[in-house]
């Protein structure tokens, strides 16, 4: 064997060596991405969760079924037995579809794979109008970014300037995503006033009202200039401001009916009025906006 084909071998076996080392870097994914991922699929899992293993073989096979749009899509929570399906195509061949797969691989009987269908539905995991599971709701980049959004800003309105500043979309859009993910209750919505505001679910109701009353900035001002002087007069409250003495009053009128601030009058028939801390301290740890740690420092 000649010494140029010695070389030849020798390194070849060298490349091998260097292939297989398992301190070579295969995967060049950015590590943020890595992790971003990994949240996600963490988030997802936690949703997942909630269903009973029947539930989740049943799921899979609703992701085709959903898909076929010569079943019409109609279907009602109020079904009680197996033979009422007939009038619903779509969820009378999911059903089908998951006794030919399922009861003889899984065990599951007919009744069980019927409750399960109706469980899904009623927890909303199948939509049948929007022909997709909340499995693939959660896989969607663009609701799933929506729906952190909101997380973000809850109690946010469709006509906030944040929506397309910081989505890069406009409002129709916005609110088409929206219905998707109130379908799947993943949001809820409250009118408060003239508008629409959004919710994650597990955000508790008692707050929509604080949420939506915060939005306005005066309020925040007035609260401030309450708890720093507590016996401050309406009057000077709007000379403080620059806004009209009535319109403060009627502020104040608002935060009364919500316990957000009380007044009291003294026996010298001096009235104060005295902020709900307590209710402020509770509202920031869910609510970011308005920080009122600063000025609750001390209190």
């Amino acid at each position: 064997m000649s010494l140029e084909r010695r070389r030849e071998t020798k390194g070849t076996v060298k490349e091998e060596v260097l292939q297989d080392s398992k301190f070579r870097r295969l995967d060049f994914t950015p590590l943020e991405k890595k992790k971003e991922t990994k949240r996600k699929k963490k988030e997802i899992q936690i949703f997942v969760d909630e269903l009973t293993e029947i539930e989740e073989d049943i799921l899979k096979i609703a992701q085709d079924i959903l898909k076929l749009k010569r079943y019409d899509a109609d279907f009602d929570l109020e079904v009680e037995t197996e033979a009422e399906l007939q009038k619903y195509p779509i969820i009378e061949k999911l059903y089908a579809k998951c006794i030919a797969k399922l009861a003889y691989k899984k065990g599951y009987s007919k009744e069980d794979i019927f409750l399960a269908i109706r469980g899904l539905e009623e927890k909303n995991w199948i939509v049948t109008n929007e022909r997709r599971t909340k499995l693939e709701i959660l896989k969607n980049e663009k609701l799933v970014f929506i729906l952190n959004f909101i997380k973000l800003n809850p109690g946010i309105h469709a006509r906030d300037d944040k929506i397309e500043k910081e989505l890069n979309i406009t409002r129709t859009p916005f609110l088409k995503h929206i219905m998707t993910l109130e379908r799947f209750k993943l949001i809820r919505s409250k009118k408060l006033g003239k508008s629409l505001h959004y919710f994650l679910t597990d955000v508790p109701e008692i707050y929509d009202e604080y949420k939506a009353i915060f939005s306005n900035p005066l309020i925040v001002e007035i609260l401030e200039e309450l708890v720093k002087d507590e016996s401050i007069a309406i009057s000077k409250i709007g000379e403080n401001l620059d806004v009209y003495s009535g319109t403060i009053q009627y502020h104040i009128k608002k935060m009364k009916e919500i316990d957000l601030v009380k007044m009291i009058k003294k026996q010298n028939n001096q009235t104060i009025h005295l902020v709900n801390i307590d209710l402020l301290k509770k509202y920031n740890k869910i609510f970011k906006e308005p920080d009122f740690s600063k000025l609750l420092e001390g209190l």
